[in-house]
């Protein structure tokens, strides 16, 4: 096989941006942008447009807003009316914390609802439930006879999302019941 005759895969920057494309931008007042090389090597660029200020703050709160994979970095920016959006730096409590992830998620697609139970003894956390749904995507993923991504959407949000806020865990889960 000639070099050109090897099987591509899709850089982890495509995938990663393919995962927030495909899951917080399942929502009707989110557009996620293509994502931007920037100059320099600085890295990669992800901009996530929300038609609503609240919920533009609450999405710049929960989301991851640096992935690094290797030495290739990518910036993910919540844009509201033109302007970054910085997230929250409040203390939460994980009450707040809930109520915090349902206006960042209430209108996406495969958001359910947001709880908060006991994690650990002295430890509560937020749990944020989708629905049982694949998230697929081409992506030249080999162990799969299409080259097709597929996850189940709260491990996609588990890595689009913090693991954590105010050491309050975040854990994505899946609805026990199929949708009817």
């Amino acid at each position: 096989m000639t070099e050109s005759n090897l099987p591509q895969l899709s850089p982890p920057q495509f995938t990663y941006f393919n995962e927030v494309k495909h899951s917080v931008g399942n929502d009707p007042f989110v557009t996620v942008l293509n994502i931007i090389e920037l100059p320099h090597d600085a890295g990669y660029l992800i901009p996530v447009l929300v038609r609503n200020q609240e919920k533009a703050q609450a999405l710049a709160t929960i989301m991851e807003s640096q992935k690094t994979f290797g030495n290739i970095v990518v910036y993910v920016v919540v844009i509201y009316d033109g302007q970054v959006v910085n997230p929250l730096t409040d203390t939460f409590t994980p009450q707040e914390m809930k109520k915090l992830v349902e206006t960042a998620l209430k209108t996406n697609r495969y958001f359910i609802f947001a709880a908060v139970e006991r994690f650990s003894p002295g430890t509560e956390s937020v749990y944020p439930v989708f629905s049982k749904s694949i998230i697929q995507f081409f992506n030249d993923d080999l162990s799969d006879l299409y080259n097709n991504f597929n996850e189940v959407a709260a491990s996609v949000f588990s890595d689009v999302l913090r693991k954590e806020i105010n050491s309050i865990p975040i854990n994505p889960s899946t609805f026990d019941k199929s949708p009817k």
